[in-house]
């Protein structure tokens, strides 16, 4: 996992990645490549998240905005390439005493203290990952309705399942992690140090490390959700430049607009000026 380090600018936290530029793309789409994949290798990635999750908790700063896009490979050649968290442009310095409440983050991953503006702590990270765990294992999306308000809604019912058709191959262990992290009540949900102590994650006996072995993650349904996915990211993006460009153009013709004002303003004062000349120079000569 990356290692971060911290800097306070202004009172301001920074988290600020020590180790470049990123090459490997992103886990998801390096997983969606993959021919097959048991859950044993899923803990892996997933741990790692959980590390970086737990250097940045360590220190009060909450990320805000995990989900699969902010999850990237530092070099996907070699056999478990490792993860790098990005994107902090959401992340802030938890203080004690101090309420903090905002709406932000993609719906899709967002917590129910954001969608009911609730304080807000490094609880709604463990929620994040929650939610990305049973996108791993599914390729499903647990909370993801017909619109975004649908979303929300079922996010603040914390309305999901795991549907025999995604997770017929997915462990008790697995989905006794992903029920522990979707937790309304920020209390009972899963800290960072007690996610990385499960036994999902942290085996406590050989039966616990066979299961995982043995349990095979739904990549066919985890490739469509990746392409759909990448379109919705897309179609997003290719939607921001079309808004910002009707938006530039609009401004440049309404600066135009205020320069021809301005210029027929300035023609006017100058024949006016001009008139006035005109008038004195006739009554000096009369």
């Amino acid at each position: 996992m990356a290692v971060f380090k911290q800097q306070k600018v202004e009172d301001l936290y920074i988290v600020a990645d020590e180790l470049g530029s990123v090459s490997g793309g992103e886990l998801f789409d390096f997983l969606a490549q993959k021919e097959s994949l048991s859950e044993e290798e899923a803990t892996r990635f997933i741990k790692q998240i959980l590390e970086g999750v737990n250097y940045l908790h360590t220190r009060k700063i909450a990320h805000f905005d995990l989900k699969p896009e902010n999850i990237m490979l530092l070099d996907k050649e070699i056999a478990v390439p490792h993860i790098k968290l990005i994107d902090f442009g959401l992340a802030h310095k938890i203080e004690d005493g101090v309420e903090f409440k905002n709406i932000f983050g993609t719906p899709e991953f967002v917590a129910p203290e954001i969608v009911n503006y609730e304080p807000l702590g490094l609880a709604v990270d463990m929620w994040s990952i929650g939610v990305i765990t049973y996108i791993l294992l599914s390729g499903a999306s647990p909370f993801l309705g017909e619109n975004k308000q649908e979303t929300l809604s079922n996010i603040s019912a914390v309305n999901y399942e795991f549907d025999e058709e995604f997770f017929s191959h997915t462990s008790d262990l697995a989905k006794d992690f992903i029920r522990k992290l979707l937790v309304k009540d920020t209390r009972k949900r899963l800290t960072i140090q007690e996610a990385l102590s499960h036994p999902w994650i942290t085996p406590k006996d050989k039966n616990q490390v066979l299961v995982r072995k043995k349990s095979i993650i739904n990549l066919e349904n985890l490739r469509k959700q990746y392409i759909r996915r990448r379109w919705k990211l897309s179609y997003s993006v290719v939607s921001l430049c079309n808004h910002l460009s009707r938006s530039l153009k609009k401004k440049v013709l309404n600066e135009e607009k205020i320069v021809m004002r301005n210029c027929a303003s300035d023609v006017e004062d100058d024949t006016e000026g001009r008139q006035r000349i005109r008038t004195r120079r006739r009554s000096s000569v009369s």
